[in-house]
């Protein structure tokens, strides 16, 4: 896809985001809604990532009321194996995201996702990647790095050990510019990557709420989340108020 394509996370991803997914006007005093945000914007299809299954229901008969196209995808946590449960094996954790084409794709993140959740669980759900090979179909699905916390961003800068194994799978990078200061150095290794790999590339916007003004509230919403204070919010990624429509808007 030519531009840059907005990734919207819903309240479903707890303390992630705080766009709702209801299909209503908004009063003042309410949540902004991603389907308000595209009927504003007159968009004629939604891609929504979120940390879980649990608001795809919704966004579903939503986007179906409002004959809105809906791309929906998890983000989870893969890791080299999911069986080992220490503190050494958090240094393979790494961010993917997939995503669904059709029903059948559908029944196979339902199982990726409720394996990850049952068996990987440590501190998080987690997929290793022999048991995402053997539930993988680029028919039914498709496996996306994400531009932070990928295998590459961690490896980058937290010197983590990820070697990722997704040689059962079509990729395509996505990237992102939100004027933090390692955003180049990523972008960099992920172009670099994609094309060793003769994968895709995708310019992306995570949104996480409306407006740059939205901001302090979205920032207090996630230190409320973690149990900190606006002067130590103790969170990373919180140096840019660019993750929201506004910032989109002003990509394309």
């Amino acid at each position: 896809m030519d531009g840059v394509l907005p990734l919207f996370k819903s309240h479903y991803s707890l303390g992630r985001s705080i766009l709702t997914l209801n299909n209503d006007d908004n009063s003042p005093d309410e949540s902004d809604s991603i389907f308000d945000i595209c009927k504003e914007n007159k968009m004629e299809e939604v891609v929504l990532v979120d940390n879980n299954m649990s608001g795809f229901l919704q966004a579903y008969q939503n986007s179906k009321d409002l004959n809105i196209k809906l791309i929906f995808g998890v983000r989870i946590t893969a890791c080299n194996d999911m069986d080992q449960k220490d503190p050494d094996s958090l240094k393979t954790n790494n961010k993917i995201v997939i995503f669904i084409k059709n029903a059948e794709g559908y029944k196979r993140l339902i199982r990726i996702f409720s394996l990850a959740s049952r068996k990987g669980f440590y501190y998080e759900p987690r997929i290793d990647y022999k048991n995402l090979e053997k539930e993988w179909s680029d028919d039914d699905l498709s496996l996306v790095i994400p531009f932070y916390d990928s295998y590459l961003f961690k490896n980058t800068l937290y010197s983590n050990i990820c070697v990722p194994e997704f040689n059962f799978a079509k990729l395509t990078y996505f990237i992102e510019d939100n004027s933090l200061p390692f955003d180049e150095m990523v972008k960099e290794k992920a172009v670099n990557q994609a094309k060793t790999e003769k994968a895709e590339v995708q310019k992306t916007q995570s949104i996480y709420y409306k407006s740059k003004k939205d901001f302090k509230a979205y920032l207090t919403f996630r230190c409320i989340n973690n149990r900190s204070t606006l002067e130590k919010p103790e969170l990373e990624h919180m140096t840019s108020n660019e993750f929201c429509v506004e910032g989109w808007c002003e990509k394309i």
